[in-house]
């Protein structure tokens, strides 16, 4: 199957849903920039920056990858969970891959 790239739109409403979670202080770019020769060259010929939340269809299911922030009394993989869960249930009925990824703890 191939997979093509979701519009920014479901990217940013999955943002929304993200920083929405207790918990997370932040949302990181789901692939930093300098990982994407091709992210960087349509940032700097576009002016627009790539969606945070890596959004990707194949076939009638979604993966969706993100990497977060957290603070606060809630332990980092309970708050990955619940940002797992939040998406998950956004998405419902569509099936989807969910991948959540810790990238900074305090702060």
């Amino acid at each position: 199957m191939t997979e093509h790239v979701v519009p920014n739109e479901l990217a940013a409403e999955l943002q929304q849903i993200i920083t929405a979670v207790d918990g997370v202080t932040a949302v990181y770019p789901a692939q930093p920039l300098w990982q994407s020769i091709a992210g960087a060259a349509v940032s700097a010929v576009t002016g627009e920056a790539a969606p945070t939340v890596a959004v990707a269809a194949s076939g009638d299911s979604l993966a969706v990858k993100a990497r977060i922030g957290v603070g606060g009394p809630r332990p980092a993989p309970e708050v990955a969970r619940a940002v797992a869960g939040a998406i998950r249930q956004h998405l419902s009925p569509r099936r989807c891959a969910v991948e959540v990824v810790v990238v900074q703890i305090g702060g």
